[in-house]
């Protein structure tokens, strides 16, 4: 067996280059920015999602092809042993019959299910395991252990997918190339096809969300194999059938891939804990209109109670022992190191930590999948390195490594589907979920440029002879914006004390922007399928400027760094994202939050064209900083040559449809989105805002203004609490084929 491949360089200048390109392709497929603390998303719901850093190691670990079509033929049979073993315990059960299992323990496990007793018959189950995970551990002297066992929801195989996206990119593999782990995707669909009768079946991804530890590999597998990922919230059980509630109305699931712990699937059961789940999902699964893969019941085969049986139980029960023994630290006597668990020294391999080359252990996972046609073992998988205090069965997830297979390849028969997957239109087959998160996505895109803008402008203002100790225009837009005033310092020598109060203004909007920005990250994260991968890249940045920022609420290169990312987002939201409803919903809610700042930033300007205690220099100051933090002062300098006047102001940034900017252009797109969504309802009444506004000149009353943001919040709340919510009735909508040059 080799550990390094033998063109690999040592050379840790290299590496850390290598460790650098492997950060940015991670970061960019979606995987850098969710493992960061967010906060409460922009609808009020709550992330608790703890700091994870992930790095993959830029050296793989390397097997031979003999070595690995032995763990090929060990992790197959331990699989057809554990399936033995589940078909045993929830049916004729000749293994507590015999003595072999004891029955005591067996009833007293949290994870053994009563209702998955004789279940298999009556849900016409094929199979209790449609994919498996195994955690292997080499020892130095080159012996094979098993730690852990996967059967409730196996995870990695994302992760395994996506750690060769990234290392085949930057690695200089030279002739030794690894074999092809492609055919996972076709081998995991085929499993999950093949786990039902079913012909054509509706298959999803069931998480629990962005702060699941696993989520980028949730998202990932689903994203690749062109599966829906959804949440409890998504999903509804009527008529003893599961559905899926989209914006083209309740889609019926047969396949439901899980990805939440047996012991949170169904908030009814007893002993279930926690609200990720779906009520009442285990009455279409008994009733079998449903298919889980894995099956409601395999989680018992981790309980730590009952691990010490499970290899003596499948020996008696197949007649061989398994070819790898089970040696789990919830069964050592001592410590949980891993030397301490295996009785003997663990495998050491180099890896890049801290710019230098050192030696550590290391849990190996590999998967497999059970089809019709029999079990396939990936030839590859994804590794952690274990540190010196971890429990091997729960390593540090700070650095992973991809495993190589070397040689011949493995051309495997169960690659071909034999029944595929329905073809669906994933442009209109969108969770009600998801397009609700585009929609807070695009809310709080807008809010946070025109309130890292209105910073901008603040903190880079020139200083002035005198201040009266009155907030500036540019202060009085970013408290609108933000909601919050802050106390003004009392003005003793004036061009310190407006430094000052500027310093004050710019600290009391950075909650908000910080705020922002981590709704933006939260919502896409949980939508990560819609997202491009250069999209993904700009988002991962904007963690690192967000950092900056918190550091310094008035870097003004951070907060330059920050509109360029914004910017950068908006052009990819408009020319890299598929139109379809979500999108509808996402970019309504950026010209709704758009025509918001429109409207305040008229309303500041008219009352500094009126403000009698200004001078004529502070006036057409203040007017040009309404303009520059409405993102309008080049195109007025493009349109007027003459000094900056309140009505040609209002004309730019409430009436010019040339202006993206402005409200009447704002207003105009959220009736395109309207139209397009078909909410019919709200189009007269948009178009209503927009005719009483282009009414609105330099003797007019700001509250007129005022009214019509009122109205827009009220159309806003009426699309959301009418549009993004589940249809009353379940309508069968069958997966089908649909031109998306159909689609408005």
């Amino acid at each position: 067996m080799q550990t390094v491949d033998a063109n690999e360089p040592i050379n840790p200048v290299e590496l850390g280059i290598r460790q650098a390109a492997i950060d940015r392709l991670l970061m960019a497929e979606g995987a850098g920015h969710i493992v960061h603390d967010l906060p409460v998303r922009s609808d009020g719901r709550s992330v608790g999602l703890a700091s994870r850093p992930w790095r993959l190691d830029p050296l793989p670990y390397v097997l031979s092809a003999d070595e690995f079509s032995w763990i090929e033929g060990a992790v197959t049979r331990r699989m057809q042993m554990l399936e033995a073993l589940l078909d045993d315990v929830y049916g004729e059960r000749r293994l507590v019959s015999d003595g072999i299992i004891d029955p005591a323990k067996l009833w007293a496990s949290p994870g053994y299910r009563l209702s998955a007793v004789g279940a298999a018959s009556r849900r016409h189950q094929r199979r209790w395991l449609s994919s498996y995970a195994v955690d292997l551990v080499r020892t130095a002297d080159g012996v094979w252990f098993a730690i852990a066992d996967h059967t409730d929801t196996p995870a990695g195989l994302g992760y395994t997918l996506l750690d060769r996206s990234v290392l085949t990119q930057v690695a200089d593999v030279g002739n030794d190339l690894p074999q092809t782990i492609d055919s996972a995707l076709a081998l995991m669909r085929r499993a999950l096809v093949d786990s039902t009768s079913v012909q054509g079946p509706r298959v999803v991804v069931l998480t629990s969300g962005i702060d699941h530890p696993a989520y980028v590999d949730h998202s990932y597998l689903a994203t690749q194999m062109g599966f829906n990922i959804v949440e409890g919230p998504d999903l509804v059980v009527r008529d003893g059938q599961l559905w899926l509630q989209t914006l083209g109305g309740l889609e019926q699931v047969d396949v439901l891939h899980r990805r939440i712990v047996d012991r949170q699937l169904d908030p009814l059961e007893t002993n279930t804990y926690g609200s990720a789940g779906i009520p009442a999902v285990l009455l279409a699964d008994d009733a079998g209109t449903l298919t889980m893969g894995n099956a409601h019941g395999t989680g018992v085969i981790e309980d730590a109670a009952l691990l010490g049986m499970w290899d003596r139980a499948g020996a008696a029960l197949t007649g061989e022992d398994p070819w790898l023994q089970l040696k789990s630290p919830r069964l050592a006597q001592g410590g949980t190191r891993l030397d301490d668990v295996l009785g003997r020294p663990a495998e050491r391999v180099p890896c890049f930590v801290d710019g230098r080359v050192v030696d550590q252990p290391i849990v190996l996972r590999f998967h497999a999948v059970a089809t019709d046609d029999g079990i396939a073992v990936v030839p590859g998988g994804n590794g952690r390195v274990v540190e010196a205090h971890d429990d091997p069965t729960l390593p540090t997830p700070a650095r992973a490594k991809d495993v190589w297979v070397l040689g011949d390849e493995i051309a495997s028969a169960l690659v071909t589907e034999a029944r595929s997957a329905p073809q669906v239109d994933f442009i209109t087959s969108v969770p009600t979920r998801a397009a609700n998160s585009l929609y807070w996505l695009g809310r709080a895109s807008e809010r946070a440029e025109a309130v890292a803008r209105s910073m901008r402008v603040i903190a880079t203002a020139p200083p002035i002879a005198a201040w009266s100790g009155r907030a500036t225009p540019a202060m009085q837009l970013l408290a609108a914006l933000t909601g919050t005033e802050a106390p003004l310092p009392v003005p003793t020598s004036p061009a310190g004390a407006l430094t000052e109060a500027r310093k004050v203004a710019v600290a009391a909007a950075a909650e908000s922007l910080e705020f922002h920005i981590g709704s933006m990250l939260a919502e896409s994260a949980s939508v990560r399928e819609f997202l491009s991968t250069t999209t993904g890249r700009v988002l991962g940045e904007m963690v690192d400027t967000r950092v900056r920022l918190r550091a310094r609420h008035d870097d003004v290169d951070a907060l330059d760094a920050v509109l360029l990312q914004l910017s950068a987002f908006a052009g990819l939201w408009s020319e890299s994202v598929v139109r379809g409803p979500a999108w509808y919903f996402g970019d309504f809610a950026k010209r709704y939050e758009r025509a918001l700042v429109a409207l305040a930033s008229a309303t500041v300007a008219s009352r500094v064209a009126i403000d009698a205690e200004l001078s004529d220099l502070a006036r057409r100051r203040g007017l040009e900083a309404v303009l520059a933090a409405n993102d309008s002062l080049v195109a007025y300098r493009r349109r007027h040559r003459s000094d900056v006047e309140l009505e040609a102001v209002l004309a730019l940034v409430l009436h010019d449809q040339r202006n993206p900017r402005s409200a009447a252009a704002s207003i105009a797109g959220m009736v395109r989105n309207a139209s397009a969504i078909g909410w019919t309802a709200g189009i007269d009444r948009l178009e209503s805002v927009a005719s009483d506004l282009a009414g609105f000149g330099t003797g007019s009353s700001s509250d007129q203004l005022d009214t019509a943001a009122d109205r827009l919040h009220g159309l806003a709340k009426e699309l959301t609490a009418t549009r993004l919510i589940a249809p009353p009735h379940p309508t069968l909508v069958r997966a089908r084929l649909v031109d998306p040059g159909a689609v408005a």
